[in-house]
Order: C-alpha cells, then structure tokens, then sequence
C-alpha cells in the first residue's frame, strides 16, 4: 500500500531514474543511428508519458518526410554534431561572436575590431534571435527603429551580413537576409543634419589655464607639445626619441598607437615632418629627464612610467582631470588639435604648408573643419608659418 504504480509505457518511451529523481527519456532511430533523448522539465506522470508519445510520433513523421530537424527539439545535444545541424540553434549573438574571433585571428586592425565590438553592441535589439529565424522583415522593423545615420547604419548591417555568411555556410541559412534589404528605403539619410561635433578650440586664457592646472609636468608637457603640433593623441603616444630632429627643428610622424598597438599613419599624407616652435622644443627639452634615457617613446603615463596606451588613456587619466582642475568646460582632447589650426589659420599661414603639417592631402579639409576662421581671415594666404621672422 501507499506505493504509486509507474505508468505503462508506450514503445520508445523509457524513465531514466538519477540522483535527482527520476527522467522521461525518448528513443527512436534517425539517419540509422539509435538516439536517446531525455525529456527534460517534465514529472514522471501518465499525462506527461502520453505526451512523450506524441512528441515522438511527431519526430518519426518528420522523419519520414524528410523535414526532422534535431536541433528544433534537442537543442543541446550532443548528436548534434553527428548530423551536421549542430548550428541550427545559434543565435544571431553567437554568429557576431565567431566572426569578432575570425576578425582577430585574421589581424585585422585593433580600430577595426574596436569598430566592429561597437557594431555587435548596436545590433543588440537581434541579438537572442535564432539566427535560422532572423527575417527581411525583422531587419526592416530593426533598421527604421534606429536613430543614426544611414551610413552608421549601413556599415552596421555589412558587419552583420559578414557575421550571417557564417550561418549560410553551416546551412543554418539558404539565404543571408542582410542582402534582402536596403537600409535606404526604410530609414532617411540623417547625414545633412547638423553635427553635434563642433570645432571648439581652447582660447589663449584656457591654454594658459590648462598648462598652470597639470597635475604632473608630464602632462603639461604632453599638452604644451599637442596644442604647438597639431599632432592626434594617437600620433603623441608612438612618438619617440628617434624621430625628433633637433638640428632642423622637426618631429617625423609615421605612426600611432591603437589600443596598445603601434601601426602606421591612416593615410599617406599622415606620414611627415612636423616643423616645431619653441613651445614645443620647450616642451621636449622639458621631458627629457623623464624618458630620453629609455630611448624610446617620448611620452609616458607617469604613474605607470610605460608609454600610453591609447588616446583613451590620455583621456581619461590626463586630460579630464586636468579640466576639472583648470575649470575649463569639457571638450575631448582633439580640440588641441582644432586649437593648433585655428592659430596658425588666424595668423594668416598658407593652407598648403598648414595641411601638409596635419597630414592632410590637402587644404579641404581644412576648408571642411575650419571654414568659418578662413572667411574671418579671408586673404591671409601668403606663405609664412608662426614659426619664421
């Protein structure tokens, strides 16, 4: 008495019993291999044993017509591997993952991977979708839910269809839904709407407030040579002890620092020789007992005494701080930069030489950047720099 009598079961059904109780378990053969699924989530009771029963007489009619796929109701079985539909449960996520690794291992760029992460994080509304569900249509609903530029968009998109030619390859998918769609016809061009980035170059008193408020003589002498070089943080932090030429005055900038990674300039315009004030071999001079003795790069994170890592890092560590002390409203680091043109541009220096010293192909883009300051200094084209009497 008191002992519950175990349910008859049906052919192909079995109960499994385990530490933890007890397991509906389903056999049956597919592609001539015998397999034992359990059931799993479900109590040992005559319901759930008849609805075993029909799970499995819905799997040997799918068999039967030739539309069986595993991995729709074994999603984490081992079996998967054997026949050959083991992605068919991958999420789109997954598929972002596998390719960010491809992207690695094939050496692309650190600012590429850093920019494809920053697309795998925009395309986070499609990440849980199972990459054999991702449709035209739920890419429609994605693209016109986004607030950005088309162009951002697109490039997001390119990532993604990279991503999903792996789903195409593992079979998970006839045809890669990417290419079915057309960013343009459900999402309006925001490009001609006006920037949030401006160029906001510090003043004469912000400059001297900025220098008097380093919190370390490093600093100051990393933000004294930026603002009379014009040279991008990235370029600051690979610079070293070699490519400065102290007879003739110049810095020969040919490469950068990417996430730690030392690589050559952008463009070819990118590689050249800086000609340098007295500011800026002031500010050498003044590094010098830091690192001329290492030979190598130039400028250091002082509290690490290792070269910058990044821009990032300056950013961070050297020039927030540095504001908040100062009581300069923020603007980010690159506005050293905008501040170097916009001087020399007031001065009246030739745009040739002045785009030549930014590592520009050209004086459009200053046109672009500073069109503003040229019409206020319209006629100031003759050649001559800050830097000859």
């Amino acid at each position: 008495m008191g002992q519950t009598e175990s349910p008859k079961l049906p052919r192909g059904v079995t109960i499994r019993k385990h530490r933890q109780g007890e397991t509906i378990n389903i056999t049956f053969t597919y592609r001539g291999v015998k397999c034992r699924e359990p059931l799993s989530n479900l109590d040992v009771t005559p319901k759930n044993v008849k609805y075993a029963e029909r799970v499995l007489g819905e799997i040997y009619n799918k068999i039967e017509r030739g539309t069986f796929v595993y991995a729709e109701y074994f999603p984490r079985s081992a079996r998967l591997k054997i026949f050959g539909n083991a992605a068919s449960g991958k999420t789109v996520k997954m598929y972002l993952d596998e390719y960010l690794v491809i992207c690695e291992t094939r050496k692309l760029s650190p600012s590429t991977v850093v920019g494809y992460k920053k697309c795998q994080n925009a395309l986070a509304g499609l990440h849980v979708l199972p990459a054999s569900e991702l449709t035209p249509a739920a890419l429609k609903t994605w693209i016109q839910n986004q607030n950005t530029t088309l162009k951002t968009i697109r490039n997001q998109l390119s990532f993604l269809r990279s991503a999903l030619d792996e789903a195409v390859t593992d079979g998970v998918l006839q045809i890669n839904p990417v290419s079915l769609v057309t960013a343009s016809r459900y999402q309006s061009d925001k490009s001609g709407t006006k920037s949030r980035y401006v160029v906001d170059p510090l003043s004469p008193a912000e400059v001297d407030a900025l220098l008097s408020a380093a919190g370390n003589k490093q600093w100051e002498n990393l933000f004294r040579f930026a603002i009379h070089t014009g040279l991008r943080s990235s370029e600051l932090c690979a610079l070293r002890w070699s490519d400065i030429d102290f007879i003739h005055r110049t810095a020969h900038v040919q490469n950068a620092s990417v996430v730690g990674i030392i690589k050559g300039t952008k463009t070819k315009a990118g590689t050249r020789k800086v000609e340098l004030s007295e500011e800026a071999i002031s500010a050498l001079n003044n590094q010098k007992p830091f690192t001329f003795m290492k030979g190598n790069t130039i400028f250091e994170d002082p509290k690490t005494g290792t070269p910058w890592a990044s821009a990032d890092a300056i950013r961070k560590k050297a020039w927030v701080p540095t504001l908040r002390k100062a009581g300069i409203r923020y603007r980010n680091p690159y506005q050293t930069r905008h501040t170097y043109a916009t001087r020399h541009i007031s001065k009246g220096a030739n745009l040739f030489w002045l785009s030549s010293q930014m590592g520009h192909k050209g004086p459009e883009m200053l046109f672009r950047h500073y069109g503003s300051y040229l019409v206020e200094y319209d006629g100031n084209t003759s050649n001559k720099s800050l830097y000859k009497n």
